[in-house]
């Protein structure tokens, strides 16, 4: 059996709707607008308490979502909008967040883009394009 101090917790956030618009320059698509869900996913640090599910906390993630999708995502393929997405979490925090002292590191976000078919030719249904961290 593994002792308390070889195991690590982890806290699954979400999924949070947002809305995006991406110029993929890369693939000659147009600017374009998807319905996606972010799912983001947490080490629980060493105190044992990992990231903090209120209320205010999600209202917090869903904000700052809000702001980072407020504008298109230039020469972005869906890719690139995860990395974007996962680099803007990685570290962030808010004062609903912290005031739980929590202890929590970003180890994968995940962004599941909702296809529809249409004049570019995406696939109906969701795809889910994934970042996650490395260590080493």
């Amino acid at each position: 059996m593994a002792s308390r101090d070889a195991r690590r917790g982890f806290v699954t956030v979400g999924p949070f709707s947002i809305f995006f618009t991406n110029i993929n320059r890369a693939m000659n698509l147009p600017g374009h607008s998807h319905f996606a869900t972010v799912t983001l996913h947490y080490a629980t640090g060493a105190n044992g308490r990992g990231f903090p599910a209120f209320a205010s906390t999600y209202a917090a993630v869903q904000g700052y979502l809000l702001a980072l999708t407020e504008r298109p995502f230039h020469d972005k393929t869906n890719e690139d909008v995860a990395e974007a997405l996962f680099e803007a979490f990685d570290g962030w925090s808010h004062e609903a967040i912290d005031q739980w002292a929590g202890a929590f590191i970003l180890t994968r976000l995940e962004l599941a883009v909702r296809g529809v078919p249409d004049r570019i030719g995406h696939a109906d249904g969701f795809t889910t394009y994934v970042v996650e961290a490395t260590t080493g």
